[in-house]
């Protein structure tokens, strides 16, 4: 039965009723009416169990909660049977796409194996036959596929279909119920007017005084029979209303309960029932279609001799492979192309004619030519040299032995050189630490430098913004050590000797450059961010809401000295453009933090260690929220 057909039976036999009920005084309901009209579900002969949870569901469902709960089940019903409906659609696009892509896939190989290039004899029989099977694997897989599309049809043709008739049951049955509560609200209320009426009026009949007024000052300009005879005249109506409420409410309640609850609980049932059933039917059908498809690939693989005693497995099919043979008649089909030439014959020298005469002088000079080559000393020539080339010679030797004497003016002119792109390991020189930068605090360098971000800092940031941008990895590849040492060496010397806009100052190696801003936070006495600071960082990154963990982080930041506050911002802004590079360095803000996370909270301390992924989380939400936290863009060489 569908929904279509409840929908209009429903009307038909809720007004039918209405019209025959609304003719008819009240009267009690029959016992056989209170039977809701489901005897027909149940069987006829049950157990004293069976009965008696059959009554307990039955008073269930035509209570005053019946219907809301009917329509709450069927709503569990068809999001199952949709839920279901979009599994078997995804199974069967994922059996589909592996399908066509199986069959694609024999194609090609078919053409492969094909190619005169190829190995043929019985390996590319045995490969053909292989793939002939896999081609009905895939011909199975379609068949399910498209089983699995017709399921999905009717699941949701099954699930609107319910849906549809839900909706109307809600509106029609719940419009009863709605009518009926109305009318005995409609009764509560009809009750206080009238008990309202019949208070005054007693306390006007019987002279009560008690509540300090007299009963008849409120009604000065009536006496007091009259005022009596007009209350009394309200209590008669208020009753008489009172009376119509309750008999209205009675005939609404008698009416729901003995055709138009039975028959919206009837039907809901029904229908839950048929929802069940059709999603239980197609979920039978998913099993066998799947047993059908493994049983269709295994006989694929592996067909029943005694059914098919033609057709091979795919064992079968390998095991055909005959490796020795294939070798031989690759060999033998080579025999046409061999040609008498091509046979291992001895080579035979022929003299030209026109030579004939002179046959033995040649072979005497080819004597004499091969003696001299056996008794010649090796790097000496058969012949003396002329003697002009004699004297070139010795003056070359004359040049070679004077040429020490002007040594010491090639070291002199290569010198800067050397020393500006050998590492200290090379040269064995090293530059005293006149002016220490690493391991120093920021304050000290404030009162020593007069910079309230550090120069290194600024000259490291500006060289991988000019160069680093682009490299892949920046700051999470770490430059050559040599590099690394000779350029903090020069920075703990004196700084003022560098510039990071030329890459010769920084040997070319921008890594470098990433390496010796890292080790320079890691070598402060202090984090930046401060042991001080350290704990109420780390609570905040705990807070799971991404605004209130930017102001707290926020908070926090705007507490820093100010260096620490300056010095950060600068490095912020820098790693935000770093991230600005993402797809070309692979650098995010994830990566960056990963990198940065220990390096500005400090990875010193043993229970530090415990807090890595917190420090990263700190970082990773500074760098997401930099123009945020930091509003000002001033640019490093401002700082």
């Amino acid at each position: 039965m569908t929904s279509d057909h409840h929908h209009q039976d429903s009307v038909r036999s809720a007004n039918g009723f209405s019209a025959s009920q609304s003719m008819l005084p009240p009267q009690p309901p029959p016992p056989q009416a209170q039977a809701n009209g489901n005897s027909s579900l149940s069987p006829p002969s049950q157990p004293p169990q069976d009965r008696d949870k059959a009554r307990v569901i039955d008073d269930i469902l035509h209570s005053d909660v019946g219907v809301s709960s009917l329509l709450t089940r069927l709503k569990q019903s068809i999001t199952a049977c949709r839920d279901f409906a979009a599994f078997v659609k995804r199974r069967a696009g994922l059996e589909e796409e592996h399908a066509q892509g199986l069959r694609k896939l024999c194609s090609l190989t078919h053409q492969t194996i094909r190619r005169p290039d190829g190995r043929q004899g019985t390996y590319a029989q045995s490969f053909d036959l292989t793939t002939r099977i896999h081609e009905r694997i895939a011909d199975n897989g379609l068949q399910f596929s498209l089983h699995l599309h017709q399921m999905h049809e009717d699941l949701m043709e099954l699930s609107n279909n319910m849906d549809r008739g839900r909706k109307h049951w809600k509106q029609t049955g719940m419009a009863y119920e709605r009518k009926t509560s109305d009318a005995e609200l409609l009764v509560e209320k009809a009750k206080i007017k009238y008990d309202t009426a019949a208070e005054e009026y007693d306390r006007v009949r019987s002279g009560d005084r008690r509540s300090g007024k007299s009963p008849f000052n409120m009604r000065s300009s009536k006496k007091g029979p009259q005022y009596e005879e007009e209350l009394y005249r309200k209590v008669q109506a208020a009753d008489t209303d009172y009376q119509g409420k309750v008999q209205y409410a009675n005939q609404c309640r008698q009416e729901l309960i003995n055709a138009l609850r039975p028959q919206a609980v009837k039907y809901m049932r029904e229908m839950v029932a048929e929802c069940d059933a059709g999603l239980s039917v197609q979920l039978q059908k998913f099993v066998q279609f799947n047993e059908r498809l493994l049983l269709s690939n295994g006989l694929s693989v592996s067909p029943i001799k005694s059914e098919t005693p033609d057709s091979r497995s795919m064992r079968d099919v390998v095991s055909l492979i005959n490796n020795e043979q294939d070798f031989e008649n690759y060999v033998i089909d080579l025999s046409s192309r061999v040609t008498p030439q091509m046979k291992n014959m001895e080579v035979k020298y022929e003299r030209h004619p026109s030579l004939a005469h002179t046959q033995q002088p040649s072979a005497m000079s080819s004597a004499n030519n091969s003696f001299v080559s056996m008794h010649q000393a090796p790097g000496s020539s058969a012949f003396p040299p002329p003697e002009q080339h004699l004297l070139p010679q010795s003056q070359g030797f004359g040049a070679v032995v004077q040429a020490p004497a002007m040594l010491p003016q090639q070291p002199t002119q290569q010198m800067p050189v050397q020393t500006q792109y050998a590492g200290s390991n090379y040269n064995n020189m090293d530059y005293p630490r006149t002016r220490p930068v690493f391991g120093q605090s920021l304050e000290a360098l404030l009162a020593r430098d007069e910079s309230v971000v550090p120069i290194l800092v600024l000259q490291c940031i500006q060289a991988v913004d000019l160069y680093g941008l682009d490299v892949e990895g920046i700051y999470r590849l770490s430059g050559e050590k040599k590099h690394v040492e000779r350029i903090k060496q020069i920075f703990d010397n004196d700084p003022s000797t560098i510039d990071f806009r030329k890459q010769e100052d920084f040997f070319y190696d921008v890594n470098s450059v990433a390496s010796i801003l890292k080790q320079f936070f890691r070598d402060l006495p202090d984090p930046l961010l401060t042991n001080l600071l350290y704990n109420e960082f780390i609570s905040a990154s705990r807070i799971d809401d991404d605004i209130t963990r930017r102001d707290s982080l926020h908070e926090l930041i705007n507490r820093l000295p100010d260096p620490n506050y300056a010095t950060l911002r600068a490095v912020t802004l820098h790693l935000n453009r770093v991230r600005a590079s993402s797809n070309v360095n692979r650098m995010s803000s994830g990566n960056l933090a990963i990198c940065f996370g220990p390096t500005l909270m400090g990875s010193n301390l043993s229970p530090n260690i415990a807090d890595a992924g917190w420090q990263v989380k700190v970082i990773d939400t500074i760098l997401q929220n930099c123009f945020s936290i930091f509003v000002s863009l001033p640019s490093p060489s401002t700082l």
